[in-house]
């Protein structure tokens, strides 16, 4: 085991060095980017996306069956005081 130290730790610690490096280098080089301002919507402002629908699951109608229970939902229910 004390063979391979050498050969096989310095090749990596040399890797993990430039790998370091490399993103100091970048970190330092992107420092200029500008990304737009994000927009804070307001409840005074008008609505212009679409709906969105979030699920708990990946599940596509999200309908159930004809014959199906009323407790027999996929994925779950989600409650909150509003």
């Amino acid at each position: 085991m004390e063979d391979l130290i050498v050969p096989i730790g310095v090749p990596i610690t040399i890797v993990c060095v430039l790998l370091v490096a490399a993103c100091v280098v970048s970190m330092a080089f992107s420092g200029g980017l500008k990304y737009p301002k994000v927009q804070i919507y307001t409840l005074d402002q008008k609505w212009t996306h679409k709906p969105l629908l979030f699920s708990a699951t990946d599940i596509a109608p999200m309908t159930l069956e004809r014959h199906a229970e009323p407790e027999d939902v996929d994925g779950g229910t989600a409650s909150g005081k509003w």
